[in-house]
Parts: structure tokens; sequence; C-alpha cells
């Protein structure tokens, strides 16, 4: 009867000093984009100088298994039982230990680091507290195509990437409605992004514009396009009138070139005419001045 008692004082103190020593966690959710960096932290008291050799520090990642994110045993730094999904991307900053934080980095973010993670210390007593990470990957860049398919039949299609899952919200030019009419999928990369295609078939008349809107409902965020439909006929018109013109504009400038140069040419001779012309006149001056000069 004594020992059960005995044991049960004991659990009872062990529970009072962990009481005493408390985890909190300044910040529970983070998000932060696809590809940039993110630091959580967690604070634990320290009360006096800290003992490197006493500190244990845990950072894992609540998974349908269990992944050692970081390991900090007595002290020493431990990347062996460091899961893969982490490996080369994970710094605790030391020196703010000192000052009872934990301040766990993780570059290159990925979508499957979004989860929750415990940070758990030990050191003159134990705790932990669980911080959430999210992670957003907004749509920014909508591919379009538009192209006729017939009698005043289109095929509009947006495309884009991005995380969450968003839907695709068709409207005309007057904002009705037309999603219901689109047919859209969704693919996932090694990356964990969506690459969402939407289609959308209808007749139309010329010079009628359509929107396209990517709706992530789990971030509030959306993205639009605009999509123009333009009268082929006139197109390939324009086309020819542009062709013609061109060619028109080629004749002219072989025309004027040829000008140009029967000019220059002419200007050439025109210009040695002369010369020889007033070489001439001076040799007569000259004669003439000699034979006065005889006669004198």
């Amino acid at each position: 009867m004594e020992k059960p008692l005995l044991l049960y004082i004991f659990v009872f103190h062990w529970h009072l000093l962990n009481a005493l020593f408390t985890v909190e966690a300044p910040q529970s959710l983070y998000t932060v984009e696809y590809g940039s960096n993110v630091t959580m932290e967690c604070t634990f008291p320290v009360n006096g100088q800290l003992k490197f050799k006493d500190l244990s520090v845990s950072w894992e990642k609540k998974d349908e298994f269990r992944k050692d994110v970081y390991v900090l045993l007595k002290g020493e730094e431990d990347f062996n039982s460091q899961h893969s999904d982490f490996k080369g991307r994970i710094k605790l900053l030391k020196e703010k230990l000192n000052f009872g934080q934990s301040v766990l980095q993780i570059t290159d973010v990925k979508v499957s680091d979004a989860g929750f993670y415990r940070c758990l210390i030990d050191y003159r007593g134990a705790d932990y507290k669980m911080i959430s990470l999210k992670v957003k990957a907004p749509y920014r860049t909508i591919n379009q195509g538009v192209v006729s398919t017939g009698d005043k039949e289109w095929k509009l299609t947006c495309q884009s990437e991005g995380y969450p899952k968003a839907e695709v919200i068709w409207q005309n030019g007057g904002y009705q409605d037309l999603t219901d009419k689109a047919n859209t999928s969704y693919k996932t990369g090694n990356d964990q992004l969506y690459r969402v295609t939407s289609t959308l078939k209808i007749k139309s008349k010329a010079d009628e514009i359509f929107h396209c809107t990517f709706w992530n409902k789990e971030l509030q965020e959306n993205i639009s396009a605009i999509l123009y439909v333009a009268d082929s006929a006139e197109d390939i018109l324009w086309t020819k009138n542009r062709r013609f013109v061109g060619a028109i504009l080629i004749v002219t400038a072989l025309f004027g070139s040829v000008l140009l140069f029967m000019l220059c040419i002419g200007k050439e001779l025109y210009k040695n005419e002369d010369e020889r012309d007033c070489r001439g006149a001076s040799f007569e001056e000259e004669e003439l001045q000699y034979k006065q000069i005889e006669k004198t």
C-alpha cells in the first residue's frame, strides 16, 4: 500500500513542476507563399544563463506519420533522424535559444510543408505547443485561347496554376453566369500545384467579350481575364488589305529608288559636261591672249 502512495505523490509533484515550465507560441498560424521562406517560433523559460547540455529541442510535423523536422539533443544537433522531406531546408537559430526562443526556418516552402508542427522543449521541465502552417500559391497568370469552331461558334479556354484548388467562373459581357456551360479539369504534378484548365464552348456574335475568374475560396482571392471574340471574316479581309497595301508600298519604294538613281546619274553627267565646257573656254581664252601678245 505504501508503494502506490509514493508513486502517486511523485507523479503529482512531477506534473506540478512541469506546470511551472510552459512553452508558448507567439503565433499559432503561419501562412506563406509557395517557394518562399518561413520562420516559426515557440518560447520557453530560461531563468538565468542557458546550459546547452541540459537543453533538448524537437520540431516535428504531425502528418499521417510523424516526421522529424529538427532535433537538438542535450545541446547537440542530430540530423540522422531528420525526415528526407526537410533535408537541406531547415535551420534553427541557436543564438536565439539563450533568450528562450526556439526559432525554426524553412526555406523554399513546398505545398507538402503545410500542416501541424509540434515544438517540444525539454529543459528543467518539458512542454510543447502546436503550430499550424498554411501554404498558398496564388493564381497570378491566366493563359487564354479563343478559337473559332464553325458558324459563329467559339471555344474559349483559360488555364492557370496555383494552390489550393480554385473554382473557375465564366461570365459574358453583361456578367451573366455561364459557368454551368463550361468544362473544368484539374491536374497535379510533383509540386502538388493544381493545373486548372477551363473551356467554354458557345455561340457568339462578333466583338463580344467574356470573363473567366479563378476563385480561391479558401484564401478568398480571385484573378480574372477578359477574352475577346472578333469576326474572323473581318480579320481575313484586314489581312488581305494589309498585304495589298504592303505590295503598293514595296512597288512605290522600288520606283522611287530607280527614279532617285536616274536623277543622281543625270546630275553627275551634267556636272562632267560643265567641267569640260569650262576647260574648253579656258583654253580658248589663253590662245587669244597669246595672239594679242604676238601682235604687239
